[in-house]
């Protein structure tokens, strides 16, 4: 492993500061792990001996954020970032499956790294003392293998959210999950179903956006389908097309893997098609899925309002979803009102979330279609590129100039607007004043009679 350990100069400092008033204190978890693995940590956590109290004291008169003191959580700023500082503890019972009743401060180091959740989080790092590793989270970091501290029931059911976290960092890091511990996590369904939307939500965007999301999905799919039950249907649907040599479920992973990792895309790929089961039925000894964007668009609503996305965030992936299966090729004038109407991200996620879908059909199909998707990027290209008229903003005529043809103030202005834009994007009328202006007499004549 090529280890790399830079802790940044505010993280020393946070070290240096309780040392220096006679507390230990170590670096510990993901900036250990990650450090080991040759990444940049994100955050550079601390445990420490020093109570709540005193680690509070020893950054007296610099910004302190409470993080759950009462679990011996300080959090500081220092060169404005946000460092956390937690005092050695012990967990008390988790009678919630999620948080402890109450938690045990301790001298020892040892007693607060072994009620971690995995061995690669099991470890701490001080740039004098080197690495403390009691589980052996080394050698399971250089095998690329998932395993609890201690026994993965025990671990599981105190923390169901566990269950996730090993998933989605088994997705982010390529790990595979140690036989115990992955056996362990198909016995907490019901555990599951007790957690926060949000955290749920957080866990498995995370999971989608890894470079192994497809084949944690593919193995544990049974783990995820209690929490996303819109998807089950799925697994179990053949395709019998021209098109399709893979049941819904399985093309839907072969999605999954060829869509860019970002949250949008990722969630789209998963439920683009989760409306097809529904839909399927048999013509000639073919199947249809006539309105299968349409079903999948209202699962999606459905599955990412009950996880709390945000209004924006849910109307984009539900959007993206409803147009995935538009016909090909895309002509300009289809492409300039799209343009137009949901602008050239939107656009640009549109023909990722096409390519990607087309990836996963029968070889035979794919490379046609991606040459039409190829097409229409190019296409979106030159018309930016000329920058030609897709909003009221860049139309010729304003408001003002129908007015000055008589044009009552009111709604008929926006109307004839919204006509002449739309006749522009169309092809049917320049973008010339001029002409629209006589256009907008004769919309006027025949509104006013």
């Amino acid at each position: 492993m090529a280890q790399r350990f830079s802790p940044p100069p505010w993280a020393r400092e946070a070290l240096d500061r309780l040392e220096q008033a006679g507390f230990e204190a170590w670096f510990v978890g993901g900036c250990v792990r990650d450090s080991l693995l040759g990444q940049t940590p994100g955050d550079w956590d601390v445990a420490t001996s020093a109570l709540p109290e005193e680690t509070a004291a020893c950054f007296a008169g610099l910004p302190q954020v409470d993080a759950g003191k009462k679990h011996g959580t300080v959090a500081v700023v220092l060169s404005g970032q946000l460092v956390e500082i937690t005092t050695y503890r012990v967990d008390g019972a988790y009678s919630d499956s999620r948080h402890p009743d109450g938690v045990a401060f301790s001298p020892r180091l040892e007693d607060d790294l072994s009620r971690r959740d995995f061995t690669v989080n099991a470890m701490a790092w001080h740039p004098r003392r080197g690495l403390v590793d009691p589980f052996g989270g080394r050698e399971d970091l250089s095998r690329r293998m998932l395993r609890c501290v201690g026994d993965p029931r025990r671990r599981f059911g105190e923390d169901a959210l566990r269950v996730l976290r090993c998933l989605r960092f088994a997705s982010q890091l390529g790990f595979s999950v140690q036989r115990e511990t992955g056996r362990a996590l198909w016995e907490f369904e019901g555990p599951l179903l007790t957690l926060s939307a949000e955290r749920v939500r957080e866990e498995l965007t995370k999971l989608l956006c890894g470079e192994n999301a497809p084949q944690v999905l593919r193995e544990y799919s049974g783990v995820f389908f209690p929490l996303l039950p819109e998807l089950e249907p799925m697994c179990g649907c053949t395709q019998e097309t021209p098109y399709h040599c893979y049941t819904v479920w399985e093309h839907t992973l072969h999605v999954v893997e060829k869509a860019p990792r970002t949250p949008t895309l990722r969630w789209a790929a998963l439920l683009h098609d989760s409306g097809k089961p529904p839909a399927k039925f048999f013509e000639g000894g073919v199947a249809h899925f006539y309105g299968h964007a349409k079903l999948s668009a209202q699962r999606a609503e459905s599955l990412l309002a009950r996880l709390r996305f945000s209004t924006r965030d849910r109307e984009r992936v539900v959007s993206l979803v409803a147009a995935h299966s538009q016909a090909l090729p895309f002509s300009e004038k289809r492409l300039k009102k799209l343009l137009s109407a949901q602008g050239p991200q939107w656009v640009g996620e549109l023909l990722d979330l096409m390519a990607a879908d087309n990836s996963g059909k029968q070889p035979g199909i794919g490379p046609g279609r991606l040459a039409q998707v190829a097409q229409a990027r190019s296409l979106v290209e030159e018309i930016l590129r000329r920058e030609d008229c897709l909003s009221l903003k860049a139309l010729a005529v304003k408001g003002g100039d129908l007015l000055d043809l008589g044009c009552p103030p009111g709604p008929l202005v926006g109307e004839i607007l919204r006509r002449l834009l739309d006749q522009v994007l169309e092809g049917s009328l320049p973008n010339d004043r001029e002409a629209l202006l006589k256009r907008a007499r004769s919309l006027l004549r025949k509104k006013m009679g």
